[in-house]
C-alpha cells in the first residue's frame, strides 16, 4: 500500500491556489492508487516552532533530550513512513513560507534524513521516495526573475535528504486578471500529468 504525505504551507485556508491544485493532485492520486494511505500536515494549522539552541544541540547529542526532539522525531518518522511527498508551496516575498522553513529545519537532521561522511561529503537517506511539488505565485514568471531560485531551493532541500525523483508544477500569474478558466484548465492538466 502506497503512503502519500501531503504538506500544505499556504497561510490561506481559502482562496489558495497551491491548496486547490493540491486537492486536484490528491484526487488523481486516489484514482491511480486505490487503497493508498494519505497523511496530511497543514503547516498553517499545525504550527512547528522555530529551532532553538537547545534543540539543535540535542540533534547532535550535545544536550539532554528531555522531550526537545519530540516534534522533530515525529516529523522525521512521518516522512520516513511515506513513499511519496506532495508539497504545496506559495512564494511569499521571493521565498518559502516561514512555516515550511521551520518544517525543513526539523526534518533535515544528521543520521535521520542525511549522513555525513567526512571528506566524502553528505548522503541523503530518503532514497527511493518521490516528491511532487506544486508552487504558486501571484506574479508571472516572465515578470519574476527570482522565481527560479525559489524552486531550486525546494529541490535542493529535498535532494539533500536523498529525494531525487522530484516533479514540479509552478502555478504563476494567479494575481493577474487574465488568470482565467483556460489557464486553470492548463495547470489542472499539468498537475494530473505529474502522477
Amino acid at each position: 500500500m502506497q503512503t502519500l504525505l501531503r504538506i500544505d504551507s499556504s497561510l490561506r485556508k481559502e482562496g489558495s491556489y497551491s491548496r486547490m491544485y493540491g486537492d486536484i493532485f490528491v484526487q488523481m492520486w486516489k484514482e491511480r492508487n486505490p487503497g493508498s494511505k494519505i497523511n496530511y500536515r497543514d503547516l498553517n494549522k499545525d504550527r512547528i516552532p522555530h529551532l532553538r539552541q537547545e534543540v539543535t544541540q540535542a540533534f547532535f547529542g550535545r544536550a539532554e533530550d528531555d522531550g526537545l526532539l519530540e516534534i522533530s522525531d515525529m516529523l522525521c518518522e512521518e516522512i520516513w513512513e511515506s513513499d511519496a511527498v506532495l508539497l504545496t508551496c506559495p512564494m511569499y516575498n521571493f521565498g518559502i513560507p516561514s512555516t515550511l522553513k521551520s518544517y525543513f529545519d526539523h526534518v533535515i537532521r544528521v543520521n535521520r534524513t542525511f549522513r555525513y561522511h567526512g571528506d566524502q561529503g553528505y548522503e541523503g537517506l530518503l532514497k527511493n521516495k518521490k516528491a511532487y511539488v506544486i508552487t504558486s505565485m501571484g506574479g508571472k514568471k516572465t515578470d519574476l526573475e527570482t522565481s527560479e531560485p525559489f524552486e531550486q531551493y525546494l529541490q535542493q532541500l529535498l535532494g539533500f535528504m536523498g529525494i531525487e525523483d522530484i516533479k514540479m508544477v509552478s502555478i504563476n500569474g494567479t494575481a493577474s486578471e487574465d488568470f482565467i478558466l483556460d489557464q486553470e484548465i492548463h495547470y489542472t492538466n499539468q498537475v494530473k500529468q505529474m502522477i
